[in-house]
């Protein structure tokens, strides 16, 4: 297991498909400390099985490698993938969480 070191400002994000990735990124934007926890070894989850996607019937790559680009930029978003929360204790926004990182 890894341990992270977070704050009482840190934000976990469990599953990075689309909305996962987005919702840990627009956190990030703002200045926080976020962990995006994602069980494949790469994000995007569904989007990236998909031919095209509405409203602008685009490759689901268009819209994820912009999203893949800022996730790399941002200093502030940490992403563990082939990992999985076992466990949280404590409360909203006080809790700890235990991550189970998969070997690669």
């Amino acid at each position: 297991m890894t341990e992270v070191i977070a704050t009482n400002q840190t934000i976990l994000v469990v599953g990075g498909g689309i909305s996962g990735l987005t919702a840990a990124l627009e956190a990030a934007e703002t200045g926080k400390q976020v962990v995006l926890v994602e069980k494949r070894p790469f994000v995007g989850g569904r989007v990236t099985q998909l031919y095209k996607y509405f409203p602008k019937l685009c490759f689901p790559t268009c819209g994820l490698e912009i999203n893949q680009r800022r996730a790399k930029m941002n200093p502030n978003l940490k992403i563990i993938t082939m990992a999985e929360v076992t466990d949280i204790k404590g409360n909203a926004g006080d809790y700890t969480a235990t991550i189970k990182i998969s070997p690669r």
